[in-house]
């Protein structure tokens, strides 16, 4: 959900740069290298040989099987997912299925995985691919293919599957191509596969809607959450109702209260996939000390104190319904669809970290008896896209106006507005970059190895970057927690100069490597004695020259850094000598600390006549 909000505010089409295509092949080789990982080790497919490339592809394209399976389904264990892998001799075409009961679909799979970036983006399925899928013999029950030989085992486990359904007539049947098929219409797909619905995933689709919730955990997209409520304390309906109407939308309120041990297991489950529109992600609202304080309430207390003491959460969502028709005695059912936690994040995740806690041990006891209360905001009526600016509006609204009562800096505050929101479009696919708009939201990634810290922007750094590019090059050594004000930061960031924060991001990382180098004299730790302050004051001043010099004229990162470099002792004798420059001369010495933040900086590196 979340990367259709991205994509679909994107005002032009984002295309890949050579070196995005690069990173992001190299990033999902490395999540299907991983994938492949979890498998038992006798299980020698997925661990062919490492000379053997044909071998190490088709292990590979067996993977995007399970990475298909674990985003789209949220199947998190190997096992579960190998059971619906069919891929092997007489597999019919079809190389995993899987089954929706809760929305009545057969998916059928084909996977295809290519050597190269350029091939996974440029090769695509044949005709004979495609026409080796028999999926309407495989699902009206025939037992072999057209030329008399039976299918294997694990099709006939498909088929085995489909047939316990008590209404197994009601499903649809949808094929579902990960790889490119671009070089035949839907129509001419749909022919090709028997008539039946097609689901593409093309090479930008693999990297926007499998390999991009994997890396920063909002992979798991089940969009039907159930939670239990018990009725036993109520002392009249199980709920309050209240209709309200905002940007011309229409919305419902309920207010109830819900079992602590609920809100520990759904946290515990989803994490970052129910906080996208919440400021924080799952991984920073583990670093606050007010989780000691909700920890002791629940932990400490005996009785349900804690429903007075917490303020409870608030949860949007597009559908709810509340029954007791449950067969459970004195429990009822409260199921919402597209559920999202704007409010009580913090709340959530202790909730969350005591029901690990609890799983391990087996004992659940410290939440008996223990509930907190739940506001759930629902959309009702004729709504408009998922992804209307309205309605993205009001969310973002809901969630300011809910955690304004709590201390949330104006960087976290602004991590879902619609700018922050392209930018992260941006980065990823046109430079297979990740822009962490909230502190810590790519923690899974980085924890399994998938992206190494090199591959993320930093938000306050991005800044930086963007007022250096701007000549606001005094502004960028200042603080810039001021600049993330609902007002100013649109005027900064710009999603067209992404190309701009980029090639000045590199600089500024070949600039931190020169820094840490052995320098030529003695003690020079800063390397003035080769290129003056531009190391150690002049950082931003420098990616200001390369970015607006070099750029322009398509030289690499490397080229323009030590093209600019090997000239800025030249540029600091010019601009000592600069009229506007004088108030920085003491007793003969230029005062370099504070001529780079001062104004002049700007226009002086605009003035000077670098050569590139």
């Amino acid at each position: 959900m979340l990367m259709d909000v991205i994509y679909n505010q994107s005002i032009e089409p984002i295309i890949m740069t050579t070196p995005g295509q690069s990173r992001l092949y190299h990033t999902l080789c490395k999540v299907l290298d991983g994938l492949r990982s979890e498998a038992p080790v006798t299980n020698g497919i997925y661990f062919p040989a490492a000379g053997n490339q044909d071998a190490i592809i088709q292990a590979r394209s067996r993977a995007l099987l399970h990475l298909f399976l674990k985003v789209r389904f949220g199947l998190t264990e190997f096992a579960e997912r190998e059971e619906l892998v069919t891929d092997g001799n007489q597999d019919g075409g079809v190389d995993a299925y899987y089954i929706d009961k809760t929305n009545k679909y057969h998916y059928i799979l084909q996977s295809k995985f290519r050597a190269t970036p350029g091939n996974f983006v440029s090769s695509n399925m044949s005709a004979g691919d495609l026409l080796k899928m028999d999926v309407a013999r495989i699902l009206k029950g025939e037992k072999k293919d057209e030329a008399g030989v039976p299918y294997n085992d694990k099709i006939k486990g498909l088929q085995r599957s489909i047939q316990k359904l008590p209404d197994a007539g009601s499903y649809v049947a949808k094929v579902v191509l990960l790889g490119n098929a671009k070089a035949f219409t839907l129509a001419q797909t749909k022919k090709l596969v028997d008539g039946y619905q097609v689901e593409q995933f093309p090479h930008e689709l693999v990297y926007q809607k499998l390999l991009f919730p994997l890396v920063n955990g909002t992979y798991f997209s089940d969009p039907n959450l159930t939670i239990e409520i018990n009725l036993a304390n109520l002392k009249g309906d199980s709920h309050l109702d209240y209709d309200v109407k905002a940007k011309n939308i229409k919305a419902n309120t309920k207010l109830l209260f819900v079992p602590t041990r609920e809100v520990g297991r759904i946290m515990s489950r989803y994490r970052n996939s129910i906080l996208r529109f919440n400021p924080r992600s799952f991984l920073e609202l583990q670093n606050n000390p007010v989780n000691q304080e909700i920890e002791a309430s629940i932990m400490e207390e005996e009785s349900n104190a804690f429903a007075l003491f917490n303020n409870g959460l608030t949860i949007i969502c597009d559908q709810t319904a509340i029954s007791s028709n449950t067969a459970k005695q004195g429990r009822a059912q409260v199921v919402v669809r597209n559920p999202q936690l704007v409010n009580g994040g913090q709340t959530a995740y202790t909730l969350g970290r005591i029901h690990d806690e609890c799983v391990k041990s087996g004992d659940f006891s410290v939440f008996k008896g223990k509930e907190v209360l739940l506001r759930l905001i629902t959309f009702v009526g004729n709504q408009k896209d998922l992804v209307d600016p309205q309605r993205l509006q009001l969310i973002g609204d809901i969630s300011k106006a809910s955690n304004s009562q709590t201390k949330v800096d104006d960087s976290d505050r602004r991590s879902n507005d619609p700018i922050q929101l392209e930018l992260q479009a941006t980065f990823f696919i046109r430079h297979g970059l990740y822009y962490e708009r909230k502190r810590g939201e790519f923690s899974d990634g980085l924890r399994a190895n998938y992206i190494s810290s090199e591959l993320l922007v930093n938000r306050e750094k991005l800044v930086r970057m963007a007022l250096a590019a701007n000549f606001s090059i005094n502004l960028a050594r200042s603080s810039v927690k001021k600049f993330f004000s609902e007002s100013i930061l649109p005027t900064i960031l710009k999603t067209k100069d992404v190309e701009k924060y980029v090639y000045g991001y590199e600089v500024d990382r070949i600039l931190e490597a020169i820094r840490r180098e052995r320098p030529k004299v003695k003690g020079d730790r800063f390397h003035t004695h080769d290129y003056g302050q531009a190391i150690r004051y002049g950082r931003y001043a420098v990616v200001a020259a390369c970015v607006n010099r070099a750029l322009p004229r398509k030289k690499s990162e490397q080229d323009a850094a030590l093209l600019i470099l090997k000239q800025w002792k030249r540029f600091e004798t010019w601009a000592s000598t600069q009229t506007a420059n004088k108030p920085y001369l003491n007793n003969g010495a230029f005062d370099f600390v504070n001529y780079y933040k001062g104004a002049t900086i700007n226009s002086d590196v605009q003035k000077f006549a670098f050569a590139v």
